[in-house]
């Protein structure tokens, strides 16, 4: 799917939010489109876990609604193609989870996938690491390593495959694992931190 397909896909799902925007960005050879938008997905205090650091409200639904082809495969014989990195409470479903404080299938840290995962990769990631050295101590874990994990998931990914990557910055990555093709804003609610979803596409060296 093209990314224009895929924001169009999005909005056949949400009609009656704010569409998705195809920009380009860069010049010449290094031109190319990135999705740009924003989710406003509100506070929810029904929400179904109280787990610290939970994704917000309705945002994997959001998500996903950019991924129909992956959507449309779970349950089917292409299993393992989406993994969700610091799974945290996420229950066990049509995916595989890595998390050092979630019983998951991959009950580690996302820089030993590598070394873990023999010859699997994954064609969609989504990731929603801690974003401060406050916040990872509620999970008695140490902070993230950015630039670290991004290089690790890219080893795990398949090329043309996407990261989703949920945080309070742009994190670092290399140019040569990863073009940036989605920038979505994120507000939950008053009071809230503004976030980030950045996608990543994975590209050969």
């Amino acid at each position: 799917m093209t990314l224009q397909q895929r924001a169009d896909a999005y909005a056949a799902a949400f009609p009656t939010r704010p569409p998705l925007q195809i920009v380009t960005e860069g010049k010449g050879k290094t031109a190319h489109d990135v999705i740009y938008g924003q989710f406003v997905c509100g506070n929810d205090y029904t929400n179904k876990t109280r787990y610290y650091g939970a994704y917000p409200h309705g945002y994997l639904e959001r998500v996903m609604a950019l991924f129909p082809d992956e959507v449309a495969r779970v349950g089917s014989s292409c299993r393992h193609r989406i993994l969700h990195a610091f799974s945290g409470s996420l229950p066990q479903g049509g995916y595989d989870r890595c998390d050092v404080s979630q019983d998951a299938e991959w009950d580690c840290s996302v820089v030993e996938l590598p070394f873990l995962t023999a010859d699997h990769q994954w064609q969609l990631i989504l990731a929603d690491p801690p974003y401060s050295k406050e916040d990872a101590k509620k999970y008695n874990a140490p902070m993230v390593d950015r630039g670290r994990a991004t290089r690790a998931l890219a080893e795990v990914c398949r090329i043309g495959g996407y990261l989703v990557w949920l945080d309070c910055c742009w994190p670092m990555h290399r140019k040569s694992q990863w073009r940036t093709v989605g920038r979505i804003g994120l507000t939950r609610s008053t009071n809230h931190r503004t976030r980030m979803v950045t996608i990543f596409e994975r590209v050969s060296a």
